[in-house]
């Protein structure tokens, strides 16, 4: 494939104010082969009537209108409409440098990969961090790009930093398929994971053209729920049990497993009664996991011991940990 078409599909819901000026900054890609399936989840404002007009004017833009269902459902339907050889994706209030597909295209086809990834910037009102920017770039075998995304030392596990070969998707359609399209935290990890589990080589170059940029008003800053602290911890047990077969990814998942059930189960819950339950169901589902986590070779001792701690102790471990962060 000389000019692969890709597609980049932008889930949309409720973005009146950022998705025209998302939709301007995507089709001024220097890659030009591209169309953007734009799905709007449900919007009650006015975003599905700036989509239809949009779609008016550029004919690479297709829109697609479906009751809300959350972002993993939209961009599944999104999944079903591209066309394209290779498939991306975009948030509807994101940015991304006008050379991005086109290195990521490159890529992919100079390694004949099947994913070709790439670093991201955060961008807050006062200041951009990089995640990474260190100009490096890896070939990974199937099995180094598993190990690579739970790990998350580099591979982040967003779904918009990548553009992965159109038939890795079959995976999520099929009926054994560990892919839960109802979680609302964590779920770009796992579509990742699916798909890396098909992908026999990815490529990934440390370069950050995609701004994910982070607003007061957007979900990740609204505070704890109950799908922020328990999604995650149940995708930890998926990881588990998927890779139980391999002592060095059940490793990486057990540790994963451990970091966010720490988190729920340390966390200040006061003023919000409805989450105190969350703090009881992830301390008794820690200390269960202690037995095995404890006889993990593999582990450090300090890991292990800030497990037990944590278990045990858990608002001294956050007083602590919070003094630490200070």
């Amino acid at each position: 494939m000389n000019n692969p078409l890709v597609s980049i599909v932008v889930p949309v819901y409720n973005l009146e104010n950022y998705i025209e000026k998302t939709l301007d900054n995507i089709f001024q890609q220097t890659y030009r082969n591209i169309e953007v399936v734009a799905v709007n989840d449900g919007s009650k404002d006015n975003s599905a009537e700036i989509l239809d007009s949009y779609s008016a004017k550029e004919s690479r833009l297709v829109v697609f209108h479906k009751e809300n269902g959350g972002v993993s459902s939209a961009r599944i339907k999104g999944i079903e409409l591209a066309k394209g050889d290779y498939i991306g994706f975009v948030d509807g209030d994101d940015l991304i440098d006008e050379d991005m597909y086109e290195r990521l295209v490159k890529n992919a086809q100079e390694n004949n990969a099947d994913i070709s990834h790439c670093g991201y910037r955060m961008i807050t009102d006062n200041e951009t961090e990089y995640f990474y920017n260190t100009g490096k770039k890896v070939v990974q075998n199937n099995r180094q790009g598993i190990l690579d995304l739970i790990e998350g030392k580099f591979v982040e596990p967003g779904l918009w930093n990548k553009i992965f070969r159109r038939d890795l998707f079959d995976c999520l359609f099929t009926e054994d398929t560990i892919m839960n399209f109802s979680f609302k935290e964590n779920e770009d990890l796992l579509m990742n994971y699916c798909l890396f589990k098909k992908a026999k080589i990815s490529v990934f170059e440390d370069f950050c053209p995609y701004q994910y940029i982070i607003r007061n008003s957007s979900a990740s800053h609204s505070g704890a729920n109950r799908n922020f602290l328990c999604d995650p911890i149940t995708i930890g047990e998926i990881l588990i049990d998927d890779t139980k077969i391999d002592s060095e990814l059940n490793l990486l998942a057990s540790r994963y497993y451990v970091v966010k059930l720490v988190k729920a189960a340390t966390m200040s819950y006061k003023g919000n009664n409805d989450l105190k339950d969350v703090k009881k169901y992830s301390l008794k589902k820690l200390r269960k996991f202690l037995v095995k986590y404890l006889r993990l070779n593999e582990e450090s001792t300090t890991k292990k011991m800030l497990a037990v701690f944590a278990a045990y102790f858990p608002n001294l471990y956050r007083f602590i940990h919070k003094v630490y962060l200070k």
